[in-house]
């Protein structure tokens, strides 16, 4: 029973996965944050300024304000395992790097209060989507099996 479980529960990722909407209107509900940031490119390495959304564990990050359609970047922050200050690394002050072992993208916001503010709701949002996930998927689960 519990490989069929991990499977079924691997599964259901995957399709959450499949759901998450990169292109075309995306539904911003309950933003938990949003505000301009500098977003370092993946391939060129420039700093371009989006307009980022934190809604859940989904970070999007789009070209005009509170215009959300056609994200330039959507992150989902189960996948990611940390967020920290990344001054020394990027040499830019108020900058923060969002990572996991195969990547990670870096940002800048305009002041030290905000670099802050996005790194306790992103941190909160990645330990949030790893506590519910495991919660969500064994409803049923206990220790009288």
């Amino acid at each position: 029973p519990g490989i069929h479980r991990k499977r079924a529960a691997m599964e259901g990722k995957q399709e959450e996965e499949n759901k998450l909407k990169t292109s075309g209107k995306i539904e911003i509900t309950n933003p938990s944050k949003e505000g301009w940031l500098e977003k370092q490119s993946r391939f060129l390495k420039t700093w371009r300024k989006r307009w980022f959304v934190l809604e859940g564990n989904i970070l999007y990050s789009f070209k005009k304000e509170k215009v959300y359609s056609n994200p330039t970047e959507v992150i989902d922050l189960k996948v990611f395992s940390s967020v920290k200050s990344s001054e020394e690394y990027t040499n830019r002050s108020h900058s923060f790097d969002v990572y996991s072992k195969e990547t990670s993208f870096s940002m800048v916001a305009s002041s030290s209060n905000e670099k802050e503010d996005w790194i306790r709701n992103i941190g909160r949002a990645i330990i949030t989507s790893r506590s519910g996930w495991q919660s969500n998927d064994y409803p049923n689960d206990s220790d009288s099996d």
